[in-house]
């Protein structure tokens, strides 16, 4: 550390770090308009204009390293003059339209105007009068309030690895645009508008809606990914009018992605539930809520009594809290007698604990967010995580901008992808054999940890594998040369630090604990730890339903056998899910659910699945309640109600504790601070340390089916950055931008198959076929098709299968054009 004084005060900072960033993790303010902690040095505003002892001219605190000793003042008359002066030109060219600009009186040049600005000023020019542009999603933009701090350009290329923006042009003509004048075309992340100082950049979502000082400011825990960021709300009477981050709060630190900032307003939709139903004569009525709880409660009675409580399931929710999905196994397992509870991420992320505990002993293994940013090699394997974990994907960029070596292995070309000189495309399901190929030659030129490696259990099975492992043959299966391979697989063995990282979500079928195991080979054998390996959660409490019991724990039955191998299952309770929407193989799971003798549906809108049930309950969303999540690096997060509740809605806990009083005599948790107390004792419980026991477990690339000549493409699927699960098909905003389901196919397959954009095509398997309009890309190798899985009128899910363990469920296709 580097000990200075400013302003007479002794502080200490790291060595490489500017004046102004030690200063203000000291607690001192300096002014500025361009810096932001994210970015390299600008230097362009001139505000942070200090004074060093010894020197004559005034620096720039932004661009200038402290050193040992040194003696900084950062206010005197000179420096105020200064800053005086640097204002005058600025508001020489800004227009004086605060009345009508929403950035009024959260505006920094305001701020700084009210503090050095004079009365007059001593220059005159000609204020541009540039056309406002509201013609993007969601981004407003306003070039004559511009100040050319350059932070949204900065943010765009360095920070989120876009560059949709840029500066445009020379002198007192520069202007920030994208290219040619264009309408704007991104990902459409929000994060300029936080990090414009001024009303340059503006959300188009809250524009003119209200002022700052009219509204209170609150905390959220973002309900979508597992990233768990912080999201501040800024509520009017009870309703959420802006999203957006904050620098220092939270795990993000102000970073946001789309949905965090935008997808908020899923919970105003007008198909929200908003009194309990009951089927009556193949229609939903309308009751009350004593009615509906004991209708629900002699439902599933008559199933208990007729056929035995096994016969009963529940399938929770990944996005309800701890103490609603703590609640919802209780009611399953203590008052009605079952183990048959299960969630979505059966199809997804519960592959991920199986593996660990095949290959490392232990289940419990949340990420470490810093992870990518410690690291020298990273290797991401077929994940889209910049989609799937958005804020924590940053953090691959910016440890690929600090000179980490970042290797892309996907078929599909994501913005990882983009940002590397290292992205290998492999055929879609190949990871398996991607990273087995690695390790031949890691193995056949001895350049793994022999000491530690040949310590694991089952390190002869491996070495057997590995010596009769035919890479020639992997390698034109993979369609990568082989001396690529060998580069990749020599400079992981030389890296200090390395980090594989993937995603296993239920909306994807590339990856299963095949590719897992593998990936967990590769640690072992050069003796890295299993923390070097890092799955993140899916979704904002994922893992906080996992660890309360969200998960057949004796015998019970579990998603996959509830709805596609067992008849067992007579009636099912489903929480905060829509099967219908997201399990694969629809045709499967609506004629089980049309099987059951009762089901019941527990959720804030009337899904797909809800339609079905024989009782439908409605709950608070997200932002109408109190409870907890667990993020995906562990995180115990608090959520507080900051909006008002819709109709005659209850929290979910509410309602199962007052279907369990229904349902027995017995005690049951009756408050939620008890609830709570519960799932937190069961939490710890579930995350006691575990000791490691490490094995090898050599696996072969297992792909469910393959293409051939009826069904020649193969269909990959996951999710698009703008969306998450079906949920956020609800928010207005999301949908705008992203409306419908698409299919990305190559530009040859396109020709070869009179395909062509804005006409409706037929994409077949052998399951079933749906309609649907294709984006034409080479973001897809020919041969395989791209489709997201998140709109429920495209029934996409009519294609794909299950699979929960070893096997690939990549989806065989064939399209028909006109």
């Amino acid at each position: 550390m580097i000990e200075l004084t400013i302003n007479g005060r002794k502080v200490k900072g790291e060595k490489g770090a500017t004046i102004l960033a030690t200063a203000l993790k000291n607690g001192i303010y300096i002014p500025n308009l361009c810096y932001d902690r994210r970015l390299k040095p600008y230097a362009g505003c001139r505000l942070c204009l200090v004074q060093i002892e010894g020197q004559r001219e005034l620096f720039a605190a932004c661009a200038t390293q402290i050193r040992e000793g040194m003696n900084v003042t950062t206010d005197n008359d000179a420096i105020a003059e200064a800053r005086k002066t640097v204002l005058e030109f600025l508001l020489l060219y800004h227009p004086l339209d605060c009345p009508i600009c929403d950035k009024a009186g959260e505006c920094k040049l305001q701020d700084l105007a009210f503090k050095y600005g004079a009365s007059h000023s001593r220059f005159s020019a000609v204020r541009r009068k540039d056309k406002e542009r509201l013609d993007a999603p969601f981004v407003e933009r306003n070039p004559n309030r511009c100040v050319l701090c350059g932070i949204c350009v900065g943010i765009c290329n360095e920070h989120q690895g876009v560059g949709a923006l840029n500066l445009i042009g020379r002198g007192f003509n520069t202007t920030i645009s994208p290219a040619f004048e264009e309408t704007l075309d991104c990902e459409f992340c929000g994060q300029c508008i936080d990090a414009c100082p001024v009303g340059a950049l503006g959300n188009k979502e809250y524009r003119h809606k209200s002022r700052i000082w009219y509204m209170d400011e609150q905390r959220l825990i973002c309900p979508f990914c597992g990233c768990g960021c912080t999201i501040v709300v800024n509520t009017r009477e009870d309703k959420i009018i802006r999203a957006r981050g904050k620098e220092g709060i939270g795990v993000n630190s102000g970073d946001l992605c789309g949905r965090g900032r935008f997808g908020f307003d899923f919970i105003y939709s007008e198909k929200r539930l908003t009194q309990p139903m009951i089927k009556k004569d193949g229609s939903h009525k309308a009751v009350s809520w004593d009615e509906a709880i004991r209708f629900a409660a002699e439902g599933l009675s008559r199933v208990k009594e007729r056929y035995g409580p096994s016969a009963i399931g529940g399938i929770g929710s990944q996005r309800c809290t701890i103490e609603e999905n703590f609640m919802f196994q209780y009611l399953m397992r203590h008052v009605i007698g079952t183990d048959s509870i299960d969630s979505a991420a059966r199809f997804g992320y519960m592959k991920v604990p199986k593996a660990y505990k095949k290959a490392f002993g232990i289940q419990y293994n949340p990420i470490n967010w810093d992870s990518p940013l410690k690291s020298d090699f990273l290797l991401v394997i077929e994940s889209d995580i910049t989609s799937t974990m958005p804020v924590w994907g940053l953090n691959f960029i910016q440890a690929k901008n600090n000179g980490a070596r970042l290797v892309v292995v996907d078929s599909k070309e994501t913005k990882l992808a983009r940002n590397t000189k290292d992205w290998i495309r492999i055929p879609a399901g190949h990871g398996t054999t991607f990273i087995n190929a690695l390790m031949k030659v890691i193995y056949d030129h001895g350049l793994f940890n022999q000491q530690k490696a040949r310590a694991v259990r089952d390190f002869d099975k491996l070495a057997d594998f590995l010596s009769i492992f035919p890479l020639k043959q992997a390698a034109s299966e993979l369609g990568v040369d082989i001396s690529i391979i060998e580069r990749i697989a020599r400079d992981y063995a030389a890296s200090t630090h390395r980090l594989i990282a993937l995603t296993v979500s239920f909306t994807e079928n590339t990856k299963d604990t095949n590719l897992l195991l593998s990936a967990a080979n590769l640690l072992l054998l050069m003796g890295d730890s299993h923390e070097q390996l890092q799955c993140p959660a899916e979704l904002c409490n994922t893992l906080g339903a996992y660890l309360v019991g969200l998960k057949p724990e004796a015998d019970g039955l579990d998603a996959y056998q509830m709805l596609y191998k067992s008849q067992q299952t007579k009636a099912l309770y489903i929480m905060g899910e829509n099967p219908v929407v997201i399990f694969p193989d629809v045709s499967t799971v609506e004629k089980r659910l049309r099987e059951l003798d009762f089901l019941v549906v527990q959720d804030i809108f009337m899904t797909d699945t809800a339609l079905m049930a024989d009782v439908v309950l409605p709950a608070y969303a997200w932002a109408e309640k109190e409870g907890n999540y667990i993020s995906a690096k562990g995180m115990l997060q608090t959520i507080t109600k900051v909006s008002s509740v819709v109709g005659q809605s209850m929290p979910d806990w509410m309602i199962l504790r007052n279907v369990a009083k229904a349902l027995t005599t017995a005690p049951v948790p009756s408050t939620l601070s008890d609830i709570r107390q519960m799932a937190l004792d069961k939490i710890a419980t579930s995350t006691t340390p575990q000791e490691v026991s490490y094995r090898f477990n050599p696996v072969e690339n297992l792909i469910l089916e393959r293409p051939d000549s009826e069904y020649p493409l193969t269909l990959v699927t996951s999710n698009v950055l703008q969306h998450s699960g079906a949920l956020s098909g609800l928010s207005k905003n999301l949908s705008a931008f992203v409306p419908d389901a698409f299919l990305m196919i190559n530009d040859i397959d396109a020709r070869t198959y009179n395909i062509k954009e804005g006409k409706t095509i037929r994409i077949i398997s052998r399951r079933g076929n749906v309609m649907i309009k294709p984006l034409i890309t080479n973001e897809v190798p020919q041969g395989t098709v791209f489709a997201p899985m998140h709109f429920s009128h495209a029934r996409l899910n009519t294609l794909t299968y299950p699979s929960v363990d070893a096997g690939v469920p990549l989806v065989a296709v064939r399209i028909e054009g006109d």
